[in-house]
């Protein structure tokens, strides 16, 4: 029986998280609230560090607290963090209705009832605030409850691919689930503020949108040939309706 090989390759994983620890940060600004992490963490996902903070200083700058920004528009939440933002109307969408949850739940948008809390309780509680992308969960319970789990999303699968670190695109929320049974929490922690530097440069140097182009037109082929089929099926079945109605017609 042979042996099954790993998932990721471990050296050059290794070699690339060395490469962009020194220029990477080691602690996150918005840690000390926990509201403004989760903000902040839903501002990060598949864009540049820069990107997200210049938003998130934006969602401070233009309203009074975190209960103002969760009752605007996601119209007017998009114009806050910029109409340019990359999915910002899909992603401020998200984050306004895991913020209502927040209020739903506790009359305000707080996250300070999470503290002391048991982690597997903490996660639970995460996983089910409604909207909120399992990167973000990830992130929070990594930097702010000390959980073993690296953050990963689709611009991380991509530059693990390009650098060979995985052999093929996967499911972000797969590596998370591999990284965690193989990482403790400060090693996950070293990694994350690794890729997050690595993944910016990826971003800079043009070959993150230079990715995402290749990753959606290797889906186009299948869906183009999908939709050929239903069309092509489509047509006979209505060349069978047509010969049928013309037989009819000439008994």
């Amino acid at each position: 029986m042979t042996e099954k090989k790993p998932a990721f390759n471990i050296n050059r994983l290794n070699s690339l998280v060395k490469k962009y620890s020194a220029r990477a940060r080691t602690e996150e600004p918005n840690v000390a609230d926990l509201t403004a992490l989760l903000i902040h963490s839903s501002l990060l996902y598949d864009v540049t560090t820069e990107m997200a903070d210049t938003a998130m200083q934006r969602v401070r700058s233009r309203n009074v607290d975190f209960n103002e920004f969760r009752v605007n528009l996601v119209e007017e939440m998009v114009t806050t963090i910029g109409l340019k933002y990359p999915d910002g109307f899909e992603r401020m969408r998200r984050l306004r209705m895991t913020l209502f949850d927040l209020f739903r739940r506790h009359h305000r948008v707080t996250l300070e009832q999470l503290v002391g809390k048991p982690k597997r309780d903490v996660r639970i509680y995460l996983e089910h605030l409604e909207r909120i992308p399992t990167y973000v969960v990830s992130r929070m319970l990594l930097l702010g409850f000390d959980v073993a789990l690296v953050p990963i999303d689709q611009t991380t699968i991509d530059l693990l691919v390009h650098y060979e670190v995985l052999p093929e695109d996967m499911k972000p929320n797969l590596l998370t689930e591999l990284f965690a049974k193989k990482f403790k929490s400060e090693r996950a922690r070293q990694m994350h503020f690794a890729l997050v530097a690595a993944t910016d440069a990826f971003h800079n140097s043009g070959r993150a949108e230079e990715a995402r182009i290749k990753r959606e037109s290797t889906k186009k082929p299948r869906g183009a040939a999908a939709k050929s089929a239903e069309n092509a099926k489509s047509i006979r079945k209505t060349k069978t309706k047509s010969k049928a109605k013309a037989t009819a017609r000439s008994r």
